[in-house]
């Protein structure tokens, strides 16, 4: 199988939040077919050399690295997310979405989830119809209505 039609794996299964599981099997296969898993599984404490040139050499690589991984990771999101992510490193955007899946669970599991699911709907729901919101009153409307259940 070639790197092509591994990466249309993560093309078709473009990451939009709920597929969080899937979508991260699927990058660690194409991460693992392209060599480049341990940048994710053991990301190195490299220091930039100042006069090493095998130490400058290795820095380098670790960079391509972590671009090649960064742009595998932009282009199987959501246009939403890709936005969200695209100044963070690779190893970042990946704690960042595990945390905020983390999150959703306990949210899910809680006694106030499922008002908390509603109100993302009715905010979607809005925006359909042409009313923006914005993130900052979408949000605080959510959380008031927790507040006041």
């Amino acid at each position: 199988m070639s790197v092509i039609s591994l990466r249309e794996i993560l093309e078709t299964n473009k990451l939009v939040g709920p597929n969080f599981d899937d979508w991260y099997r699927n990058l660690r296969i194409v991460l693992m077919h392209e060599k480049l898993i341990d940048v994710i599984d053991k990301p190195a404490k490299i220091i930039s050399p100042e006069n090493d040139v095998q130490g400058t050499k290795v820095y380098q690589k670790h960079l391509e690295e972590c671009l090649a991984i960064k742009h595998i990771i932009l282009a199987s999101m959501s246009s939403e997310l890709q936005r969200k992510h695209q100044n963070m490193d690779p190893t970042a955007t990946i704690d960042y979405l595990k945390k905020m899946v983390d999150t959703q669970l306990d949210i899910e599991n809680s006694l106030v989830g499922p008002l908390v699911n509603y109100m993302i709907f009715l905010t979607e729901e809005h925006e359909k119809l042409g009313y923006k919101l914005g993130k900052e009153l979408s949000e605080d409307l959510i959380l008031q209505s927790v507040y006041d259940a």
